[in-house]
């Protein structure tokens, strides 16, 4: 056991994360990280340029050279070789999550008010559609950390003349980086009226919209017409109820050709609940964002896989990011 001392330090550590996070938001929210990848890295200049004094603006840029997300030499400031990724002109911008995180961190201060019985919290029904900024904003963010395991599906999995339907697609990166790669593969995306307008604006940009195109509906009514070689359902099933689940995997069961695959994505737990990290946080984020909402175990949904008459499962940890995929078929 560590001495009181110690446990003192590490706790208030804890208690005081959100403080970094704060500012971060802050900084984001006030154009700074635009500001200094536009040539704007001196502390004056930087100062005029966000309109914030410069004593105030140089202690929250003091607090990311501390954490080494920004590197300072005399009173000019940079982006860390490790952190480039708050660097809005970067491939990998994680600004888009930041801007997320702010509109999640507004919802974790109701986290009391949804711990009672009767409560029909459904925060979620804002990032789909039921508000526009957020929802562009989530999408964004999802859009980028979505990357890496997309390019990790088409360089491990065949998808040559494959009918595809991307079931809550978002931006479609998933569709868009095998339809890029396959050019015999086509598709459908599905998604929300209130997303589907933002799905074809990603998807007008790549070179397979005479290949794939995207479709209005609500998946938990009904999928399109249609048989398909391969399903996608990328981080979607969190959002839903042992039920619900049940339900989706047997509409998709439906409309799997012989031999069809479904590649499926989310945060597991393991059975005791209190592992991995990212899941164990992802489920408290569940109660704050949508009442219906769940983080499984592994053996959860691969008993509700097993029920809905998907047989054969594979499960890879190995993809980028928290995620566990697995690839079921019949």
């Amino acid at each position: 056991m560590s001495s009181i001392p110690n446990q003192i330090v590490k706790f208030r550590t804890i208690v005081n994360g959100y403080k970094i996070s704060q500012v971060i938001m802050t900084l984001e929210k006030n154009d700074v990280f635009k500001k200094i990848v536009e040539g704007a890295n001196e502390i004056d200049e930087l100062s005029k340029a966000v309109n914030i004094p410069e004593g105030k603006l140089s202690v929250l840029l003091n607090a990311l050279v501390h954490y080494g997300l920004l590197v300072k030499i005399g009173q000019k400031y940079s982006f860390s070789d490790e952190f480039i990724v708050i660097n809005p002109k970067h491939p990998a911008s994680q600004n888009g999550y930041i801007r997320f995180s702010e509109n999640a961190r507004d919802k974790w201060l109701y986290l009391s008010s949804c711990l009672s019985e009767d409560n029909k919290n459904d925060m979620l029904n804002k990032i789909t559609g039921g508000d526009p900024l957020e929802t562009r904003n989530f999408i964004s963010a999802m859009h980028v950390n979505a990357i890496p395991q997309a390019k990790y599906i088409i360089e491990n999995y065949d998808f040559d003349r494959r009918s595809i339907l991307d079931i809550g697609a978002g931006s479609g990166i998933y569709s868009t980086v095998v339809g890029e790669r396959y050019i015999s593969s086509t598709g459908v995306l599905y998604e929300l009226p209130g997303v589907s307008e933002i799905t074809k604006e990603y998807l007008s940009k790549s070179g397979i919209c005479e290949r794939f195109n995207t479709i209005t509906g609500d998946y938990h009514q009904a999928l399109p017409e249609g048989k398909f070689s391969d399903v996608f359902l990328f981080a979607v099933i969190h959002q839903e109820s042992d039920e619900e689940l049940f339900a989706l995997l047997s509409r998709i069961r439906a409309v799997l050709k012989p031999g069809g695959r479904l590649f499926l994505t989310s945060f597991f737990l393991e059975e005791d609940r209190i592992t991995p990290l990212f899941p164990v946080m992802f489920s408290v984020e569940m109660l704050v964002m949508h009442d219906e909402g769940k983080v499984y175990t592994f053996k959860e949904v691969e008993k509700i896989l097993s029920t809905a008459g998907f047989n054969k499962l594979q499960r890879i940890d190995e993809v980028p990011g928290p995620a566990t995929l697995y690839i079921a078929s019949v």
